[in-house]
């Protein structure tokens, strides 16, 4: 045998060596469970990116095309422009991870950029700066730039061996069945599971004294407790939330420099909203029915208005009243699953409050505080989420209430209801009530004596029959009529006076708002969609004649009433990805 030299038996240890190498950097398999891939020992993780871009626009959406258009704001971010008062692009962009490990512990952070975006605000141009100035309607640019947040945050954890699990932070949530008191608000929560048997305590600090630069019992707390029986595939459920609200009625100066403010000096709230629910199916029918109890009892504010500008409050004003909290509602739906073609109605109803002037708060709001629901984020009402009649921004209030008159009277007693329908010659945006919200908790909650309260408000009536129609797959057709009306008048009345306020005939009626619309959504794969709405809506009586209250020429002597009968126009279309 041929002996190996020196130089062949170096060559045979470097191949060695890098087999050796090559063996050792091996890929190893990667392991997935769902869209989630294994980063660590029993660790995964899974990166969310998500894109949407709007063109959205509208005409009319005061209902009077002689008032001039505009938006609710310059800020481009503002989200209530975005949605039903421009003409423009915006986009929302969503960055994220979600990371587990083994079976007890989740972690979860989305950070969200969201503005309008033209040549300019695309180079970061985001204070408006250009053109800069003011506005036809006196209005400067916007200076914050809030760019990008974190929009949700949250840790889960399983207590091992245990039926107790706990989550802490701000994910998106609801308490009910239907929806009516939820967000994506921080909170602590704990949730119990005992077979068909589940339970979930929580507490949300909503709002903060910090906010306003002051300590103490300042704040809007909430506590939730629910419970529920699983009887597949129907679902009983039982909800109690208590709200704490010392938030409205914080110690600070009067008048406000910015707004109407969040409440009179020393107002409190003590609340308790009680929600119980059934869901279920029978056979192509789905449906559900939930019945809402407010009780409590809040306390005007004690200082009340008097001030440099205000130096005595309006005729009743007594500071420090109390008041009795007593309202309702019924919320259903039903929808049959008749194949391509699915008909569904939606109802709401809440309770109005008759009389401005006594001791009692009986118009229902599922929130002490103007605050958004959760409605349409649940599986029941998704499909009406761009419905600005049902839950979504609502329309701007007839004829933007451009000169409508604005302050007590002694002839009234109450604050007039122009200073909740807007400011007079102000935007007069979200006249009824706050996106996502169905119920008209923002009319006439000023109306009351010495108290600002959402509690106080003319009730709400809202029917939304409609149908969905899926006649190839991936496609999705949806269409729906959706009425709004009042139950109770007597707060509008009263905030003005025949012979006095020119155009009011001493009696509104309670038609709000008629709307007709619909949105074809194409899903083409489970990561991309593409979708087109429209909407046209019109002005019932009960609005038409708020709008005859408000001068639609300020430039020309003398009243010129609106008429509220021009048609409110909107499209949008979207480009989704998810990932």
């Amino acid at each position: 045998m041929r002996r190996l030299t020196q130089g062949a038996l170096m060559g045979v240890l470097v191949l060695v060596a890098a087999s050796l190498a090559a063996a050792q950097q091996a890929p190893e398999p990667v392991v997935r469970v769902g869209n989630f891939i294994e980063v660590a020992n029993d660790v995964f993780m899974h990166i969310m990116a998500a894109t949407e871009m709007h063109y959205n626009t509208v005409e009319n959406r005061d209902f009077e095309k002689h008032v001039r258009d505009r938006t609710n704001s310059r800020f481009p971010g503002d989200t209530a422009a975005q949605l039903t008062d421009s003409d423009a692009a915006w986009f929302q962009n969503r960055l994220g991870v979600e990371a587990r490990y083994q079976k007890n512990l989740t972690m979860y952070l989305l950070f969200e950029h969201r503005q309008f975006v033209d040549g300019n605000t695309i180079d970061d141009r985001s204070n408006s700066t250009t053109p800069g100035g003011t506005d036809v309607f006196g209005r400067a640019p916007a200076t914050e730039n809030a760019g990008f947040h974190t929009e949700r945050y949250w840790i889960d954890y399983k207590f091992a061996g245990t039926p107790l699990r706990m989550r802490v932070g701000a994910d998106l949530w609801n308490v009910d069945q239907a929806g009516l008191y939820g967000d994506d608000d921080p909170r602590f929560a704990l949730f119990g599971e005992f077979g068909d048997f589940d339970a979930m305590v929580m507490a949300v600090p909503q709002y903060s004294a910090q906010r306003l630069g002051l300590e103490n019992d300042n704040d809007l707390n909430v506590y939730t407790f629910s419970a529920g029986y699983n009887l597949r595939p129907h679902r009983v459920q039982l909800d109690v939330v208590y709200f704490r609200d010392r938030f409205a009625g914080a110690d600070l100066a009067f008048p406000r420099t910015t707004g109407n403010g969040i409440g009179f000096p020393g107002q409190k709230t003590d609340s308790v909203l009680i929600m119980g629910s059934v869901s279920g199916r029978l056979g192509p029918v789905r449906g559900l029915v939930e019945g809402l109890i407010n009780v409590g009892h809040a306390r005007g504010g004690v200082t009340g208005l008097q001030s440099a500008t205000a130096p005595t409050g309006p005729q009743g004003f007594v500071g420090g009243r109390g008041y009795d909290i007593f309202s309702g509602a019924v919320v259903a739906y039903a929808e049959a699953d008749l194949g391509i073609v699915r008909p569904f109605v939606a109802f709401v109803w809440g309770s109005g409050d008759g009389d401005p002037t006594d001791k009692k708060l009986h118009g229902f709001s599922p929130a002490a505080n103007q605050d958004v629901t959760q409605i349409t984020g649940t599986s029941w009402f998704d499909h009406l989420d761009t419905s600005a009649n049902f839950a979504g921004r609502d329309y701007a209030c007839p004829a933007r209430s451009q000169g409508m008159r604005n302050g007590p009277t002694a002839a009234t007693g109450p604050l007039a209801i122009g200073t909740q329908i807007s400011t007079a010659g102000a935007a007069g945006f979200e006249c009824s009530h706050t996106v996502a919200n169905p119920f008209n908790q923002r009319l006439g909650n000023q109306s009351t004596p010495g108290i600002f309260s959402t509690y106080s408000n003319p009730g709400t009536l809202v029917i939304a029959p409609g149908v969905k129609v899926y006649p190839l797959k991936g496609h999705e057709l949806v269409g729906s009529f959706v009425y709004r009306g009042m139950v109770k008048t007597n707060l509008l009345e009263r905030a003005f006076v025949k012979g006095i306020d020119p155009g009011f005939s001493g009696h509104i009626g309670k038609d709000q708002i008629y709307e007709l619309g619909g949105y074809w959504q194409w899903t083409l794969n489970p990561y991309f969609d593409i979708r087109l709405l429209g909407q046209a809506a019109w002005l019932g009586d009960g609005f038409k004649d708020l709008a005859r209250l408000a001068d639609c020429n300020q430039q020309t002597p003398g009243f010129q009433a609106c008429a509220g009968k021009d048609v409110a126009l909107r499209a949008d279309i979207r480009f989704r990805a998810r990932f």
